[in-house]
């Protein structure tokens, strides 16, 4: 029996850890025809962020969010529905945080900060219960409207950040500060990273039990594996799939959440390296589990931070790691895509 674990653990992981090797080894072919020092610009690309407490801290800082919004697409990629909307939930969770931190400061820490969580979780649920509804009751396309969405809500939260809930006396399209009465402690040990990097761990485990070890995960994942086979043996299906959608939405919310309380401590237009996207990969990539998405969200966290360091260091630009992410994404689409067909 555990043999046989082990040999399937083992294929599963074969097809996430190919791409890996064969993007980074077209990353590397690329560096050397920009760097004469390709080694040390890979070094500092996935290494340098253990160089110091505070490169650890802000790597961590990186890989918070993008494990909560893969865990989201993991909800409703398991439900069948393929959603991107995960950057429009994270702004929406984010931005709803800040004004009722900033609009309430008055009030007690001990009312507001679950005020402030609950109201960004809210906020992205809504945004993953729209696409959720239209897609059960009129077959709406899920990709079309979370794409919408998303345009939808940063266009919507740049004109707050602009025009309404602007600090004046900063530079740039940011908030006030919320107050510091309902900031996330520091991680013990690693000053200036977040607390909420414990949340994502223990949500990543919740949703493996939630998924794998509950009577409720298995009707969802009946749901998004065969529709009409689910609804023939009695499943609600079309609740599951809303329910996942709204689940999806809420931890991206809950991830601009704690970044606007861990991390920033304000709203900024522009705080987002594209973590939807990113999410999306980490999920594809951890081949839409759990506990794969939190490695694969703490490997592209390292990516991200790690080009910085290596764009200093070396003449190789920061944007290698978009391109090394879009051709995951091409290669772990591509592989989810025959992998359903084939079933």
């Amino acid at each position: 029996m555990i043999a046989a674990r082990l040999k399937n653990s083992a294929r599963a992981m074969y097809a996430p850890v190919a791409a890996i090797l064969l993007t980074l080894a077209l990353g590397f072919l690329l560096v050397m025809a920009i760097t004469d020092d390709p080694v040390r610009a890979y070094r500092d690309l996935l290494f340098a962020n253990f160089d110091s407490l505070g490169n650890f801290a802000l790597f961590l800082n990186r890989a918070t969010p993008l494990t909560l919004i893969a865990l989201g697409v993991i909800f409703s990629f398991r439900a069948g529905i393929f959603n991107v909307g995960g950057e429009g939930q994270l702004y929406a969770g984010a931005i709803t945080a800040t004004v009722i931190g900033v609009t309430f400061a008055g009030l007690p820490a001990v009312v507001l900060l679950p005020l402030a969580l609950a109201g960004g979780i809210f906020a992205g649920a809504f945004l993953g219960w729209i696409p959720g509804v239209l897609k059960v009751r009129f077959a709406v396309d899920e990709v079309v409207t979370t794409l919408m969405l998303n345009i939808i809500v940063l266009l919507f939260t740049s004109y707050l950040s602009n025009q309404v809930i602007r600090d004046t006396k900063s530079y740039g399209a940011v908030s006030e500060m919320v107050p510091d009465k309902i900031w996330l402690p520091s991680l013990p040990g690693v000053p200036g990273a977040t607390s909420g990097i414990v949340v994502a761990v223990l949500l990543a485990i919740a949703t493996w039990v939630v998924l794998f070890r509950t009577e409720w995960g298995a009707q969802l994942r009946a749901s998004g594996t065969n529709l009409r086979f689910a609804k023939a043996v009695g499943i609600p299906a079309d609740h599951r799939i809303i329910v996942a959608m709204l689940i999806a939405g809420g931890f991206g919310g809950l991830a601009g959440v704690l970044y606007v309380l861990g991390i920033g401590h304000r709203f900024e237009q522009n705080f987002s390296p594209d973590y939807g996207l990113v999410g999306l990969t980490c999920a594809l990539l951890a081949r839409i589990h759990p506990i794969g998405a939190l490695a694969t969200a703490i490997f592209y966290a390292m990516m991200i931070n790690g080009s910085a360091y290596m764009q200093i260091s070396t003449d190789v630009p920061r944007s290698l790691v978009d391109l090394l992410t879009g051709l995951l994404v091409l290669l772990m689409t591509a592989r989810l895509a025959t992998a359903r067909t084939r079933s």
